[in-house]
């Protein structure tokens, strides 16, 4: 018969310490398990059964929303949007607390990137209209655009690069004899006539008819601009105010000869110029006496607005009286004009290297000249003024507008200049050595991509992307493509639907990312039709279905024997009085202290790495005199974290 080990240390023979989780090697006594380096013998029967399980994974909520949405809905993790309204710009396509003007997360309207895409539409995004090359000039000198339209009505623009002046009504190109012979340095116009401004006057003519001298200039800074009304002048670091007969008055001169004025805007009771030396630019405002009956400008300038150090104005448009675009060196900004007729500007809108020298307005919309900014080449960028994207509560200084690219010229180059073409909804914009370029009235780019953001569902556990589908109407126009770009590389092509086709991207398997991935971003290119080239693909919305890809989490319930006296499966009984009382102390010891351990099935050689969810230990007799016979059985419920199999 086998004999009764006496009573064991606190410190048990066969534990080792390992750092963060303790194990324990089999000595002599052939325990079971172990949990945190303490063994223990089975206590599995019928009544106590060893149960594993898998952990759930998606807790138990509850949805207060007004609405039902995404969130509503159970077992899958979806993601979608269903407008585009809010602009490229956006790096994760997660849920906040950002509310934007028509009341919904920025986002569910705005996406990453586009190029040739019309997002502009509530709930669609198709291709935007192309461009033609029209006045072709190869030299290095800035082109100047003008709009205009004749009392006809046919739209037209001026152009002016070189010491050359034509005029383009999209069919047919005018040299205009402007009246000077030196380089123009400056063009706008009152409506009817043009302003054409060289180092030695400003020449007038009306529509394409020959111009004569009208004002002194004298200088090769010269900035000419028809502005409330009237043509103001600014020659080196002065400011002139023309009457209609060519007389110049003196408004405002800076202390500083070294000044330059870059433009001119309008305001509601002011005139705006803008200008800088060395690295400090600024604006003026020069403000408007309305007692009397015509409005007069008052001489004198009072600074307004001062850019950050290093930061130089070289364009701005006034618009609708509220709103000012202001082109820089180092990208776009948007002022508003307060009550007191300042400019209050807001951040960076985006950053162009080559900075911006063109700024236009139709619509509500700002058209910005973009410098081999649109995946390398130059065109426009548009800027939503009607879809606000701010923080909740933000003041109109650090008001954010949706924007997105626009025109492309497929070409390289300096933008600068941008102008509407008449009165319609068509812009042109030059390229320096290239020449301008002519939104088409109906031809649509041949081709353009969108893409969203990085879809990671506010977190960065790995997911399993499973499914993507996109709304489009039922018959194609033209062809689309759905791509995924993940964190190792893309895109990568999923599926091409044709012209025609009746096939609907609805629950499109997801062939990429193979394996569980943080995020993943979704690339949609738009392919115009081959029937009609005013005709290409709508998109109206998009959604993707995820799972959570983390490691499944296990459940363990294993039932130990916490008992004075136990015998191991060769008979060998181990024990001794009051044992069930200190083991019973080490383990709450264990598991007070929250931390991960080693959970060891010893006759299966596996080591498992949990979190002691639960414990309860049940005593199945009255103990005996001095604590004797003090014995049960302990329930522990064990969550796994990772898995260890040795052999």
């Amino acid at each position: 018969m086998a004999g009764v080990v006496s009573r064991l240390p606190m410190t048990i023979s066969g534990r080792t310490a390992t750092p963060g989780a303790e194990t324990y090697a089999l000595e002599g006594t052939r325990y079971d398990f172990a949990l945190g380096g303490m063994p223990f013998m089975s206590a599995i029967s019928d009544d106590r059964p060893y149960s594993v399980s898998m952990a759930p994974i998606r807790k138990d909520q509850f949805d207060n929303q007004r609405e039902p949405g995404e969130q509503s809905l159970a077992n899958w993790w979806l993601r979608s949007q269903s407008t585009f309204i809010g602009g490229a710009g956006l790096l994760y396509q997660d849920p906040d607390q950002v509310q934007v003007a028509n009341l919904q997360n920025k986002h569910t309207i705005q996406y990453n990137a586009s190029v040739g895409v019309n997002p502009w539409v509530n709930g669609q995004a198709t291709l935007l209209r192309q461009t033609s090359q029209r006045i072709v000039d190869a030299s290095a000198n800035t082109q100047f655009l003008v709009g205009w339209s004749t009392s006809a009505g046919v739209d037209n623009y001026w152009s002016a690069v070189g010491a050359v002046l034509k005029s383009d009504d999209g069919t047919t190109i005018t040299t205009v004899t402007w009246g000077g012979a030196n380089t123009i340095r400056s063009l706008t116009s009152d409506g009817t006539n043009y302003y054409a401004a060289d180092n030695v006057q400003v020449y007038k003519g009306a529509g394409v008819a020959a111009g004569a001298a009208f004002v002194a200039t004298g200088t090769t800074n010269v900035v000419a601009r028809w502005v409330k009304g009237r043509l103001m002048l600014a020659l080196d670091n002065k400011i002139y105010e023309v009457d209609a007969a060519g007389v110049k008055t003196l408004r405002f001169t800076h202390l500083n000869a070294s000044f330059v004025f870059t433009d001119f805007a309008e305001g509601t009771n002011a005139i705006y110029a803008s200008g800088y030396a060395g690295s400090q630019s600024n604006i003026y405002k020069l403000t408007l006496d309305t007692t009397g009956s015509v409005p007069t400008l008052a001489s004198g300038g009072t600074l307004t607005t001062q850019l950050p150090l290093g930061e130089v104005v070289y364009a701005m448009e006034a618009y609708l009286g509220t709103f000012v675009g202001i082109g820089t060196s180092r990208g776009f900004r948007v002022g508003q004009i307060d009550s007191n007729g300042d400019i209050v500007y807001g951040p960076l809108l985006f950053a162009i290297a080559a900075g911006v020298k063109g700024v236009a307005a139709y619509d509500r919309f700002f058209f910005v000249g973009a410098t081999n900014a649109i995946d390398g080449s130059s065109g426009l960028y548009r800027v939503d003024l009607g879809q606000p994207i701010q923080d909740s509560g933000a003041s109109s200084a650090s008001v954010r507008f949706a924007y997105a690219t626009d025109l492309q010229a497929h070409a390289n180059g300096v933008v600068g200049s941008v102008t509407n073409f008449g009165n319609s909804d068509r812009m042109v914009f030059s390229v320096t050595a290239v020449g301008s370029y002519l939104e088409d009235a109906s031809v649509l780019e041949a081709t353009g991509y969108l893409q969203t953001g990085r879809i990671r569902y506010s977190t960065l556990e790995p997911k399993l992307f499973k499914f993507a589908s996109v709304k489009t109407p039922t018959t194609y126009a033209g062809n689309l493509t759905l791509s995924v770009t993940d964190p190792t590389g893309g895109p990568t092509s999923i599926i091409s639907i044709s012209e025609g086709s009746g096939v609907m991207m609805t629950d499109i398997a997801l062939a990429v990312p193979t394996t569980a991935a943080e995020w993943i971003q979704l690339r949609l290119d738009f392919g115009r039709s081959t029937v009609s080239t005013a005709t290409g693909i709508t998109v109206n919305g998009w959604q993707l279905k995820a799972m959570p890809g983390s490691v499944r989490q296990r459940i363990f319930q294993v039932p130990f024997l916490m008992m004075d006296f136990e015998k191991d499966m060769t008979g060998q009984i181990i024990g001794y009085e009051g044992r069930t009382a200190v083991r019973l102390e080490e383990f709450r010891n264990i598991v007070q202290a929250g931390d991960a351990v080693s959970f060891q099935d010893l006759a299966n050689n596996t080591t498992t790495s949990v979190v002691v969810d639960d414990f309860k230990f049940e005593q199945k007799a009255n103990p005996g005199t001095n604590k004797t016979v003090y014995g049960g059985y302990l329930y522990v419920q064990l969550r796994s974290i990772a898995d260890v199999i040795t052999s």
